[in-house]
């Protein structure tokens, strides 16, 4: 699933191991939390053309694994196309769903075969229905049967347990025991790990801050979850972030508006760094230490906490939420429940 030798040489040589590609901003599934604000119809997205342009200048620029991000990929006509050039090029394909198209067999089994090498991640916050509904406007609970239908698809097709992933965002408006129970359900029914991450205000369009800010989970309750996850994933390097931080250095995107950052959740539009207008791999080349967090990489580049903690060596903080938080994509993690811990801001 990852290539743990070439992830952390390119983390030691200051290069690259994952590539963040957003190929659409369009989804059914209507998250409230959704980070880039998906919609039901396009604005924004890459032209064929320019996906396949990035594609090979990754490979020049020494890139292992492609992370297919939407909106929902799998609503793309041309996804398939994508996936098998980029495996021409022997990229790793990681696919990101929200899980809703793979209930059709034959987009499942497409999957199965295009990501052998990579992994699958499909998106199931919770089971309970009415908490599902609320967090997903317009949708009904049938979306959590198709959901793992389409899990159930992908395993019929010999696809291994060990390289699907359910991605999922803890809410301030779920308890730690109702995520504890959807971790739960796919890691004793199907041997599926979980890998959560703690909401934070990701500045949606048309909604106030103070209004996103509900949506946090208290600390106590991310202590909760993530004390779980430590039992039964052994999860003890990733302090409710998506990944350590020798990924996340080594880990950039490409937005489906043509900007390039170092994660697709910090959605930043910086002059000068949009793939319409310039070579991806002049971009990259020219802003390399902003898109790696060089600074971050010496333990003085840390944020005071962070240079203290004991995870530092797997972990800087989720700098999309420092970034959210307005404290600059270098600044303190405001979610992290370690240093909140410390600070006695437990509520």
């Amino acid at each position: 699933m990852i290539d743990t030798d070439k992830l952390f040489e390119a983390y030691e040589k200051d290069g690259f191991y994952a590539l963040q590609l957003e190929i659409g901003d369009v989804c059914y599934q209507n998250c409230l939390y959704c980070y880039m604000n998906a919609l039901e119809f396009p604005q924004n997205q890459l032209t064929n053309e320019e996906i396949f342009r990035i594609l090979r200048e990754a490979k020049e620029l020494g890139f292992v694994a492609i992370e297919w991000l939407g909106g929902e990929p799998l609503l793309r006509k041309e996804v398939f196309d994508f996936l098998e050039f980029a495996r021409s090029l022997n990229f790793r394909n990681n696919m990101w769903t929200g899980g809703l198209p793979l209930a059709d067999p034959t987009v499942a089994k497409n999957c199965s075969e295009l990501c052998s090498f990579g992994l699958i991640a499909f998106h199931l916050s919770t089971l309970n229905p009415s908490i599902y509904e609320f967090l997903h406007p317009g949708r009904t609970a049938e979306d959590i049967k198709m959901i793992i239908n389409g899990v159930e698809n992908l395993i019929s097709f010999g696809y291994p347990a060990s390289q699907l992933l359910n991605s999922v965002t803890f809410t301030g408006y779920q308890t730690s025991e109702d995520m504890i129970e959807t971790i739960e359900f796919f890691q004793k029914n199907y041997n599926i790990s979980t890998c959560v991450n703690v909401y934070h205000t990701y500045l949606r369009p048309g909604q106030s801050s103070k209004d996103l800010e509900k949506f946090i989970p208290s600390a106590g309750e991310v202590e909760k979850v993530y004390s779980y996850l430590k039992k039964v994933q052994g999860t003890n390097i990733f302090p409710m972030n998506c990944v350590n931080k020798q990924y996340c250095s080594a880990t950039i995107a490409v937005l489906n508006n043509g900007f390039v950052t170092p994660c697709a959740t910090i959605r930043e539009e910086r002059e000068g760094m949009n793939i319409k207008i310039s070579g991806f791999k002049e971009i990259v080349l020219s802003n390399k230490d902003y898109l790696i967090f060089k600074e971050m990489k010496n333990l003085e580049g840390l944020p005071s906490e962070c240079q203290e903690c004991y995870q530092n060596e797997f972990c800087f903080g989720c700098r999309s939420r420092a970034y959210a938080a307005g404290l600059g994509i270098y600044g303190e993690d405001p979610r992290c429940y370690q240093i909140n811990y410390r600070r006695n801001l437990y509520n």
